[in-house]
């Protein structure tokens, strides 16, 4: 199975970097930052840094660019800012060979509920959001064809090493779910 990775705000860690191992050995990860890793610092900061250096809009081309590069079937794994970005820039691509999205806790989808799926996406949500009600975003979401949503019980950055919610059975249980995933 080969996978893209799309970071969150903090781009290309070590903890990424071993998720990346732990789910495969064909993986490809895309960062806002083009690799460069940037300091850990808190969620503000870093989000900050996020925004001054790519933003929102910039990193959708860099998920865009990459999905249309793409010459083998793929699953695009994402995270936070980096699985809204490839909500929409799954819109977008008319590459084949991007076959599925799964993204994990994406906040900013809830600014972009009019587009749909061009390939089947499922988000895992958290099991709430301080700036949004996560169960209104689930339902909207759960209209649409081809898009499937869970609720967990762990928040917002439970994967992520670096994240305040960091949670460690929830990076066990859902790196064996992203490992047992199929187009």
């Amino acid at each position: 199975m080969n996978y893209l990775i799309v970071s969150d705000i903090y781009g290309l860690t070590p903890a990424l970097m071993r998720l990346s191992e732990v789910i495969s050995a064909n993986v490809a990860i895309i960062d806002p930052y083009s690799g460069n890793c940037q300091p850990i610092e808190n969620e503000q900061n870093s989000y900050d840094n996020f925004m001054q250096q790519c933003g929102h809009d910039e990193y959708t081309a860099k998920v865009q660019k990459c999905f249309e590069d793409l010459t083998v079937p793929t699953i695009c794994i994402a995270f936070s800012a980096g699985a809204s970005a490839a909500w929409r820039a799954q819109l977008l691509t008319g590459n084949t060979h991007l076959k599925k999205l799964i993204g994990f806790y994406p906040s900013q989808i809830r600014h972009n509920l009019n587009l749909s799926a061009k390939v089947p996406c499922e988000f895992i949500f958290p099991a709430s959001e301080s700036h949004f009600n996560v169960d209104e975003i689930i339902k909207a979401l759960s209209t649409k064809a081809d898009v499937k949503c869970y609720k967990t019980n762990f928040l917002h950055g439970f994967m992520n090493e670096y994240s305040t919610n960091f949670n460690p059975q929830g990076l066990v249980e859902y790196s064996n779910y992203i490992k047992q995933s199929r187009f």
